[in-house]
């Protein structure tokens, strides 16, 4: 063999085995990294217990049947979900809902306030549960302050820090490959629930009119990075246009109910 030849193929070799590694070890890392089922139910203890701390909740008899009304029609088409759900609603102007920890979402007030529709609102929780399902903030809270740290922290439950944690998961924005991979999966929930993925431009698009400046309040648009870029991504990838069938709820009522 020529030793030319021979070099190359020997450098080949090496690039193929340290791209084979890395992926394997970076793979293998990120499933030993990530927080079990069991310690996140844990965390989520801890969680809720701070965010009903520092917002009041609307009765669940008030909101459970129609957030169970929407959920059911973004979840029945898919073939398992990760978590028993819980839709918490909380009372703040604030334009925001985010998802938490062990299946748990929580849906503010102000951002009720400016949806038109159930279908609106639905779009945004399968933005939402494209997070939980992916397990995004569970990665993200890893790679913020390491497995090591926030198990010593649960075990510990120290409320200071607790509080912090809180604050960054209901303030942080995800990577933009979080976000898309999210923007990915809502398309595809919305398309098998017969929504129109639209709404959730629609919506990006009506509270950027609003408001020219996206104001601190509006903490669900604001702490998700390069919006432009995510409308873009969203109306490019809708695909085919779909029939979309009405969720059967007195939106108008349902709000009204709320103040």
């Amino acid at each position: 063999m020529n030793k030319n030849v021979r070099d190359l193929a020997v450098i080949i070799l090496i690039a193929v085995a340290i791209w084979a590694g890395f992926t394997y070890f970076s793979t293998t890392t990120e499933k030993q990294d990530l927080v079990s089922l069991e310690q996140e139910a844990d965390i989520a203890d801890f969680f809720n217990r701070q965010i009903f701390r520092e917002y009041d909740s609307l009765d669940v008899g008030l909101t459970d049947s129609v957030m169970n009304v929407i959920f059911k029609r973004l979840t029945e088409p898919m073939d398992s979900v990760r978590y028993d759900y819980n839709i918490y609603v909380l009372k703040s102007d604030q334009v925001n809902a985010f998802t938490a920890f062990n299946g748990q979402l929580f849906v503010f007030t102000g951002l009720i306030e400016q949806t038109e529709s159930p279908e609106e609102l639905a779009a945004v929780l399968a933005h939402e549960l494209a997070h939980a399902e992916n397990r995004h903030v569970i990665k993200n809270l890893v790679k913020e302050i390491g497995l090591n740290s926030l198990i010593l922290i649960i075990s510990g439950g120290d409320p200071v820090i607790m509080q912090e944690i809180t604050k960054l998961v209901v303030s942080s924005g995800f990577s933009r490959n979080m976000e898309r991979e999210a923007d990915e999966y809502a398309i595809q929930y919305l398309k098998d629930a017969n929504i129109n993925p639209n709404r959730l431009t629609q919506f990006f698009l009506k509270l950027k009119q609003q408001n020219k400046e996206l104001p601190e309040s509006l903490e669900w648009i604001s702490s998700h990075p390069a919006l432009k870029e995510r409308i873009e991504f969203v109306s490019e990838n809708i695909g085919d246009s779909i029939q979309e069938i009405p969720i059967e709820l007195d939106w108008k009522s349902f709000k009204g109910s709320l103040k």
